[in-house]
């Protein structure tokens, strides 16, 4: 006897080739029925033999497609027309509805497009936008739910007849791929200067002569899936210090596209977990450690000799990536050598996606672009992450990874937006059990970067419909997010409600989003600054915290911060700032970090310091600094963490004992003067190498968090904030809490840094709004 049966199914599952996989698995049972997407998912209507429609139901569930999640599975009543038990059929998608649809992250290239490619017998032979159900773009061109061509950048694109047929053949691996294109139907490549004017439409001579150019030190600006990079040749030391110049970006690491796993093998040394990070889907920058010495080799080890020395000066690690597009494996195949491959912006302002932005902003830059005709609807950097502590870390959440959709045990009352924080802003969204967090979009220093921020956030209002009864934003009033959420709340017509969440309390609350926790965590949140609840500048701090409230339990002692901001790019202030109040002052000036300052400028510096309406902080990113600059390893920073990447790099080379050094807690305050101050005494009186007392430093930090931790042995243990992006501390916390039997709270795919914080936000309101 025959059943009718209707599914509805939400998750990822528009733009994966769900519709193929549900049309072969119906075909293969012999069921009858049919699929339609909208915006609220999948829709399946089946009928045929109860034991037919079981099989069905539990091999769809437990293997769905490979790019596909499945997060709602209901079996509704079918009231509907009666089916024809012989026939399978595949609806047009239906407009309307409350968007439940996870929109999928862009993918890599498969490797049966990357075959294509390589295939002088097929039609796509070196066409770089070749793409399949199983990878290709989809964030970056969808500007409308349900995922169709007709609502991406793709619309305009006729499809020739070979596409047309693969794309209506629900048994081709292109079917329903809406950037589905070939060379006679799609996107073309175009060779400019970098002022625009036109070189070359041909897409064999735009290939081949980018490959030359690139050989001899030219600097180019590429378009990829989510926006533009500056390439250039990572092994030409006058073309990456030439890119450096023009840049304006003096220090900070590039990352490095590489052909493919032997290269990377050869550059870097890597754990599995690494590798099989580095080849999957996602395609991200991995950061990994510069490679010791080459196989075989007779010479001294020289760290990655075969990259010019200016890609990542000082530190010990490389950020490498493999091509995730058709045009960038074609690239490699030719110019085969690493490249320079990073974001193309101005410093401070988003990735640029439009060439017209590239004439206007780069000119002076780049030497050539590479452009195309497939427009990008939503910027989109490139992910990083690194293998830390025994997990993924996500230290950039962008390409492959975002948008990032989770679910919550709990649904929201209302639509929830979550503004984010100043520095590595995302956004997040809340829509019922579903809970969204945007690509990486920056900082926001810079009205290039508030309109970007307003730009994604007006797309997912586009995609999810989503009508705001709650904005979140963080603590800090002059945030520019904080200030845009006022405003937003004030100026609607509705009644939206604004909460505020602690920046330090949202870090710890990103990470029990992760894990769909409410109930109590001990959170040890360390970053640079963020506003505390005293108005002070908090940044090493633990936190007891539930799903609505904390109380800070303790962490760094306050100390000064002469200067404010300048006491970021220049440590000796605060290093200055720590041991003021511990020794003479005629030792202070006997110091090599404070050489510099001659006896009326050092006394000036010190009565600052002592005034009263100093800045105060408890940042233990700032403390890190410190250490650095002590040890004279960075007395200017040039980007944001870099004091923290060379103390890194020093302790990664330390050899021979390591020396004993304690944080000592005193009256639930952990005095970061006192383990300075003991640092200094092991350099006067045991000649200690910088490298050992750098290792010693950051392993005072990881006993100090296990001793905490000891008190509260029954909370699972959550580590949030940028400082936590140092490998050393993490994997030797991780290690000391593992000793002591204590459960260490997973990130998942949230950022540790900051581009976790709207997640946390959203994770107060989703416990707190309404209530």
């Amino acid at each position: 006897m025959s059943v009718k049966i209707s599914l509805h199914i939400t998750g990822i599952v528009q733009g994966v080739g769900f519709r193929p996989h549900v049309f072969r698995l119906a075909h293969e049972l012999g069921l009858g029925g049919s699929i339609r997407n909208n915006a609220e998912g999948v829709f399946i209507r089946l009928t045929g033999p109860q034991y037919k429609v079981d099989d069905f139901i539990e091999t769809l569930r437990s293997d769905p497609p490979p790019l596909a999640r499945i997060d709602g599975f209901t079996l509704i009543a079918d009231d509907g027309p009666d089916l024809d038990e012989s026939r399978f059929v595949i609806e047009e998608s239906q407009a309307g509805g409350e968007a439940q649809v996870v929109v999928s992250p862009d993918k890599s290239m498969c490797p049966d497009c990357l075959a294509d490619i390589r295939n002088p017998n097929d039609r796509h032979y070196r066409y770089p936008f070749t793409n399949c159900t199983n990878c290709g773009p989809r964030y970056t061109l969808i500007k409308a739910l349900p995922y169709d061509r007709k609502h991406t950048s793709m619309a305009h694109f006729a499809m020739c007849p070979e596409c047309e047929a693969e794309y209506k053949n629900p048994l081709d691996r292109r079917y329903h791929a809406q950037p589905v294109s070939c060379p006679n139907c799609g996107p073309q490549l175009s060779l400019t200067g970098p002022d625009g004017s036109h070189i070359s439409s041909n897409a064999e001579f735009c290939l081949d002569e980018c490959a030359r150019l690139l050989k001899q030190g030219a600097i180019f600006a590429i378009k990829g899936l989510g926006g533009f990079h500056l390439v250039c040749d990572a092994t030409n030391e006058e073309a990456v210090s030439s890119l450096r110049a023009r840049k304006v970006r003096p220090a900070k690491p590039l990352a490095v596209m590489v052909k493919d796993l032997n290269v990377a093998k050869h550059l870097a040394d890597g754990a599995e977990e690494e590798w099989q990070l580095l080849c999957s889907r996602e395609r991200p920058i991995v950061i990994l450690k510069k490679t010791s010495a080459r196989p075989g080799s007779s010479q001294a080890p020289v760290p990655c000799s075969e990259l010019a020395a200016s890609v990542a000066p000082g530190i010990d690690r490389i950020g490498l990536f493999l091509p995730y597009t058709p045009l960038h494996a074609l690239l490699l195949d030719s110019v085969d050598r690493p490249l320079v491959a990073t974001s193309a912006n101005r410093s401070g302002e988003p990735i640029i996606i439009d060439a017209a932005d590239i004439h206007q902003k780069l000119a002076g830059v780049v030497d050539y672009i590479l452009d195309h005709d497939r427009p990008i609807v939503s910027g989109c950097d490139d992910s990083v992450v690194q293998w830390c502590a025994g997990q993924l870390q996500v230290i950039r959440l962008a390409r492959g990874y975002a948008p990032l959709a989770m679910l919550s045990p709990k649904p929201s009352q209302s639509h929830l937006m979550a503004v984010g924080p100043q520095q590595k802003n995302t956004l997040g969204f809340g829509l019922g059990h579903n809970l969204f967090l945007s690509p990486h979009i920056g900082d926001l220093f810079s009205i290039e970067a508030e309109d970007y921020f307003i730009r994604t956030l007006e797309s997912f209002k586009r995609l999810y419909q989503v009508d705001p009864g709650c904005v979140v934003a963080d603590h800090h009033p002059d945030y520019a997010p904080s200030r845009f959420a006022r405003r937003y709340a004030q100026n609607s017509e509705r009644n939206i409600e604004l909460l505020t969440v602690q920046h330090h309390f949202a870090h710890i609350l990103s990470v029990m989003a992760a894990n769909s926790r409410s109930e109590p965590v001990l959170g040890f949140s360390f970053d640079g600054t963020g506003l505390g609840d005293d108005m002070s500048l908090w940044g090493g701090e633990v936190l007891l915290c539930s799903a609505t409230h904390f109380e800070r339990l303790g962490g760094l002692r306050p100390f000064a911060l002469p200067g404010g901001d300048k006491a970021s790019s220049e440590p000796w202030r605060v290093l200055l700032s720590l041991l003021a109040g511990h020794l003479p002052v005629s030792q202070l000036q006997g110091l090599p970090c404070f050489a510099h300052l001659s006896q009326p400028m050092l006394n000036n510096h010190l009565k600052v310091i002592s005034l009263p309406g100093t800045l105060q902080s408890s940042s233990m990113g700032r403390l890190f600094d410190a250490a650095a600059a002590l040890l004279g390893i960075c007395q200017r920073v040039e980007f944001e963490g870099q004091a923290g990447m060379l103390l890194e790099a020093f302790a990664a080379r330390a050899t021979g004992p390591i020396p004993t050094l304690v944080l000592e807690e005193k009256g639930g305050q952990w005095d970061g003067a006192a383990l300075l101050v003991s640092m200094l005494e092991q350099m006067d009186t045991l000649d200690t190498s910088p490298e050992c007392l750098a290792k010693a430093f950051i392993n005072a930090i990881a006993d100090a968090i296990a001793e905490k931790a000891r008190h509260y042995p029954n909370l699972p243990v959550a580590l949030s904030g940028g400082v936590f992006q140092s490998r050393t501390l993490a994997n030797a916390t991780a290690k000391k809490l593992s000793q002591q039997g204590l459960k260490l709270l997973p990130w998942g795919q949230v950022p540790v840094n900051d581009g976790g914080i709207a997640l946390g936000q959203l994770w107060y309101a989703v416990h707190s709004f309404g209530q």
